[in-house]
């Protein structure tokens, strides 16, 4: 593993909602967070297939490409990249199953607050220290 992997945690957002990658890039840029976003399933499986992302917060609701149909991609591509799954509306217990099934590390409910969204890259970033600290 390289040091620059080790070291900077990479965050993807993808979401049809041009306004929500706004609010998670300028968020997540001021947090000292590396973030890019994209508005398609198949601009997120091209940049995954370019870029390690530690994380992918992944609408499930978009044009074209499904997330659910991205998220098998990027695990595919990217095993070791952890998938928050968002929506807008509610999810059934048996989507939850079947997403967790393809890979979601997680689900985060539109609207959601910026504090939830940063819980979630604390945790998922004290988890990765701890693997680099066992590996290392």
């Amino acid at each position: 593993m390289n040091d620059e992997k080790a070291s900077t945690v990479r965050i993807l957002v993808v979401d049809d909602e041009k306004e929500i990658c706004r609010i998670f890039l300028k968020s997540l840029s001021s947090g000292g967070y590396e973030a890019k976003a994209v508005t398609t399933g198949g601009g997120a499986v091209s940049l995954v297939k370019q870029t390690f992302f530690n994380l992918v917060f992944l609408d499930i609701v978009m044009p074209g490409i499904s997330g659910d149909v991205v998220l098998g991609n990027i695990k595919e591509i990217s095993p070791d990249t952890e998938v928050i799954m968002m929506t807008g509306s509610l999810m059934s217990v048996g989507l939850m199953k079947e997403l967790r099934k393809k890979g979601a590390s997680g689900f985060l409910q539109k609207p959601f607050k910026l504090e939830e969204i940063l819980e979630i890259i604390g945790k998922k970033g004290k988890k990765k220290q701890n693997k680099s600290l066992l590996s290392g």
